[in-house]
């Protein structure tokens, strides 16, 4: 009898065993679910890691006001849910960024750092000028052109004249770029050249620019007071 009832206790005790087994296991389970749940909501929801704060770099020609309602960060927006490359993305829509950086700094800042174009070209236009960076990009309105910019005649309202004027001068070394004192633009095709010297360069369309570009470096140490590159393949001088 009494093996029997040894066999019977253990057995007992076996099965009591593993019943609190089973109850720690759904413990710890419930308690793993517990805190997951936790965790995402103080990451995704709770105002613990919400963006209480945005940061602009780099503006000038932008107010802060116009970069951040580009960026289009609301206060309290949990920091997950702000993906920087949306972000830069509706930044870099404004006219003058040449290039934005935006960052999460946890636990509640978001960092956006613009880099603005440079000016270049100034294009008179009712009775001021639109400042434009060295590709013809126009961004800015002003009553007075800043000093030793390349004044561009040709019409502000015709966007692709203004493409291929940016064509023509990003195309330039920057030893010629600096001779430069204005760039006329009557039609598409009659793009000129006038240079701090006196000098003339016909350039003609903005096509093969690059090409144009090298054969006016090449002729310009030679001397004249007219080049022409229209057709780079027989340039002339006089």
């Amino acid at each position: 009898m009494s093996q029997v009832s040894d066999a019977t206790s253990r057995l007992q005790l076996r099965r009591r065993d593993q019943r609190r087994r089973r109850s720690l296991t759904w413990l710890v389970g419930a308690l793993a679910v517990v805190l997951i749940i936790g965790a995402v909501y103080v990451v995704g929801f709770s105002p613990a890691l919400a963006a209480r704060a945005v940061t602009v770099n780099g503006a000038r020609v932008l107010t802060k006001a116009e970069v951040l309602e580009a960026a289009g960060v609301a206060a309290g927006t949990p920091l997950v849910w702000v993906d920087p490359s949306t972000v830069a993305e509706r930044v870099s829509g404004l006219p003058a960024v040449a290039e934005v950086t935006v960052s999460r700094d946890w636990p509640d800042t978001v960092h956006i750092a613009v880099t603005e174009r440079k000016p270049r070209l100034a294009i008179p236009a009712g009775g001021g000028y639109l400042l434009a960076d060295a590709s013809g990009v126009v961004f800015q309105a002003v009553d007075n052109a800043p000093s030793g910019l390349v004044v561009v005649e040709a019409d502000p309202n015709s966007q692709q004249v203004l493409v291929d004027v940016g064509t023509v001068f990003s195309a330039l070394s920057s030893a010629t770029a600096a001779k430069v004192s204005r760039l006329e633009a009557p039609t598409r095709d009659g793009i000129v050249l006038r240079l701090r010297d006196g000098s003339r360069v016909v350039w003609g369309s903005a096509e093969e620019s690059p090409l144009k570009s090298q054969v006016l470096d090449a002729l310009l140490p030679l001397g004249g007071s007219v080049f022409n590159v229209s057709a780079p393949g027989f340039p002339t001088r006089r």
